[in-house]
């Protein structure tokens, strides 16, 4: 097992990103997390930074850019590809939920509306990402890391 995680998360909504930053820091010492308020944070800041994630948590109703565009961009860039992305949204929608996976999300999963509902989701991505699957590790020869 790897000594540390890095978790980029994309979420506008500060609440939910403190809330997920709560259920991550049960386990601090493993996890290094990374914030971008919307794609066009994500979009411009990525391949400036040696942060490479190994899991992406993307929200799909952001200002600027949004998800979709985010979740493309990612998955078609060989430096990203690999890495797992799990969209979370407030979005119950059948047409976004099938665009997701078309473009390449790894899990779809609606926030819940309750704040321990989405400690709870936070804490069982966490448990099941990093504990039970084997997601693909960092590649060396990948923008010179």
């Amino acid at each position: 097992m790897k000594n540390t995680f890095n978790v980029l998360i994309v979420d506008d909504d500060e609440d939910d990103q403190f809330l997920l930053k709560t259920a991550f820091e049960q386990d601090s010492p493993l996890f290094n997390l990374r914030f971008a308020n919307d794609g066009t944070d994500v979009l411009e800041n990525i391949d400036r930074t040696d942060f490479l994630p190994d899991l992406v948590l993307l929200d799909l109703n952001m200002p600027r850019i949004g998800g979709f565009e985010v979740l493309s961009h990612l998955k078609n860039s060989p430096h990203y590809r690999h890495v797992p992305i799990l969209i979370l949204t407030t979005s119950d929608n059948e047409e976004d939920i099938n665009r997701s996976y078309e473009l390449g999300a790894n899990t779809f999963l609606i926030k819940p509306t309750q704040h321990q509902g989405l400690v709870e989701l936070a804490e069982q991505i966490r448990l099941y990402w990093f504990r039970l699957a084997k997601i693909p590790t960092r590649r060396t020869n990948q923008r010179g890391t």
